[in-house]
């Protein structure tokens, strides 16, 4: 197990991730669960089935509401209070869904409700990747990524039985009592890396809230080629599973006329292949550097994305050709996401707070984006060989700008780790 690289005990700081996962855990599930059963949601509300996708449109905009302001108020303050707020609010907001009395108000407070999402990669990974070194950091995060992915794996399968037997309010009051019990592991084990000086002897800075000092750490970020090209990328390359995630209840349910167990079901080996790519992700982390790693992960997700669209091309409309490709996706997904993240935040010395605020926000925006433009595309047409089209697209949308990003002309990366800034 590796040491910290701030002044805390190896136990804290995984006691620490363990509750930090849980809470993440709760922000994916909050969506998951909920997904088979927004069909029972429209029809308590008598709404359309455009709801279905704008519940987590809704969600993933909330999640991305906050990003600006919690990265500098977290490099002021601490992260420490800002998480603790934020799992508090995000408690809140779940119990106010449980007691929604109407459409709009179930999507309002699902707006709110996304809010949650911002705290867990602009406060808590933030804190993961400033206490551990670079291929640490790496591993534990695909390690916690394990545990949240069960999230997409069993969500469906526990919100279809919960449909089954209950009504879809007790799915966001157990949620909600779980969230008290991320809130107090939090609270108590949560370490404060701003203002110490690690190990390395690099410090964690205090910056000061000033319009100034803002203005110019988004703008440096913003000017930034790898960071702002690298963001983008990360954001377009996960498009194809939130887009699956949107619609598939469309896709298995509303189409294919699967019942809701079916439904999560056919999530198993979608989720379960990411799993595996995390777990691939550990064991080569050892052996490759991270911008290896990336060019591993990048060439399983197009390759992918390739299959997804020449499968429904070749043989059928049927969903049952959508899913060899979707299963190598969202391994390839697995072994990308860790590498890319910490390769875009440590592409620039501004504060990792900041840094990470701006990185969340374009990927929430982009994945918005490609959720409502892959809704409107699946609405006009009912067609999954559409579906299968606009993944594709977004894979080979994604190469170029990955290649913009951190390779020049001659084929040598971009990307240089920098020094924390000392502001």
């Amino acid at each position: 197990m590796p040491q910290p690289l701030i002044n805390i005990s190896r136990k804290q700081a995984y006691i620490f991730a363990a509750f930090l996962v849980l809470y993440e855990f709760l922000t994916y599930v909050a969506n998951d669960m909920i997904m088979p059963g927004m069909i029972d949601v429209v029809k308590t509300f008598n709404g359309s089935e455009d709801a279905v996708a704008s519940s987590l449109t809704a969600y993933i905009l909330g999640g991305a509401s906050l990003q600006l302001i919690l990265g500098p108020l977290s490099d002021r303050y601490g992260r420490r209070p800002i998480m603790i707020f934020g799992a508090a609010f995000f408690l809140i907001t779940t119990l106010v869904i449980a007691a929604s009395n109407s459409m709009e108000q179930f999507l309002v407070a699902r707006f709110f409700q996304g809010m949650g999402l911002c705290f867990t990669g602009v406060i808590g990974y933030a804190v993961i990747q400033e206490i551990f070194a670079e291929m640490d950091a790496i591993r534990l995060i695909a390690l916690m990524a394990n545990v949240s992915i069960l999230a997409p794996l069993i969500g469906p399968l526990l919100g279809a039985l919960f449909i089954h037997y209950y009504s879809w309010r007790w799915i966001f009051i157990i949620i909600a009592v779980f969230s008290f019990l991320a809130l107090y592991g939090i609270c108590r084990y949560m370490p404060e890396p701003v203002g110490q000086t690690k190990t390395d002897g690099d410090v964690i800075p205090i910056v000061p809230l000033s319009f100034g000092t803002i203005f110019t750490n988004y703008k440096n970020l913003v000017l930034n080629r790898t960071f702002l090209l690298g963001s983008i990328a990360f954001g377009v390359v996960i498009v194809p599973c939130i887009a699956w995630i949107a619609l598939s209840p469309l896709i298995l349910i509303a189409s294919a006329k699967l019942s809701v167990i079916e439904y999560a079901v056919w999530q198993i080996p979608i989720f379960g292949a990411a799993i595996a790519g995390n777990l691939f992700l550990q064991g080569i982390t050892r052996h490759f550097t991270s911008s290896q790693v990336l060019k591993i992960g990048s060439a399983i997700c197009c390759i992918s994305l390739l299959i997804v669209v020449t499968l429904p091309l070749m043989f059928g409309n049927h969903f049952l050709w959508l899913m060899p490709g979707l299963i190598i996706y969202f391994f390839g997904l697995g072994v990308t996401g860790g590498p890319l993240n910490r390769i875009v935040l440590f592409s620039t010395s501004v504060s990792k707070g900041t840094a990470s605020a701006l990185l969340a926000l374009i990927t929430a925006c982009i994945e918005a984006g490609g959720v409502e433009l892959a809704n409107l595309l699946y609405d006009a047409t009912y067609n999954n060989r559409v579906f299968a089209v606009y993944c594709a697209t977004t894979g080979v949308l994604y190469i170029f700008i990955l290649i913009a990003a951190f390779y020049k002309a001659n084929g040598q990366t971009n990307y240089k780790a920098k020094p924390e800034p000392h502001q």
